[in-house]
């Protein structure tokens, strides 16, 4: 019998208190997956998993760049409505000699 083993990334907060999504890493098979999670937060059950969506080692690259481009559209039509939008901080490391 094999097992699978689960180990959690991170938690994504909601602008809602009472949803979040959890990035999880999941070896299934002996496979790596990560695992993104939608749960709720229930009265008296907890947080409960509402949808999984699985995404195989392969498909990481490509959510990370459409992410990505997502991110800057929204930026790009924040600023243009004269919103704020949040930008990276860059911090210069001093270099060594």
């Amino acid at each position: 019998m094999q097992t699978n083993n689960t180990a959690l990334v991170q938690v994504l907060p909601s602008a809602r208190e009472d949803q979040r999504v959890e990035v999880v890493l999941e070896q299934r098979g002996g496979e790596d997956v990560v695992a993104l999670r939608h749960s709720v937060w229930t009265e008296g059950l907890g947080w409960c998993a509402q949808k999984t969506i699985r995404l195989d080692a392969g498909q990481l690259d490509e959510l990370h760049r459409a992410v990505t481009v997502a991110r800057h559209r929204v930026n790009r039509r924040r600023g243009e409505a004269g919103q704020a939008v949040r930008t990276a901080q860059v911090i210069q490391l001093p270099t060594l000699a």
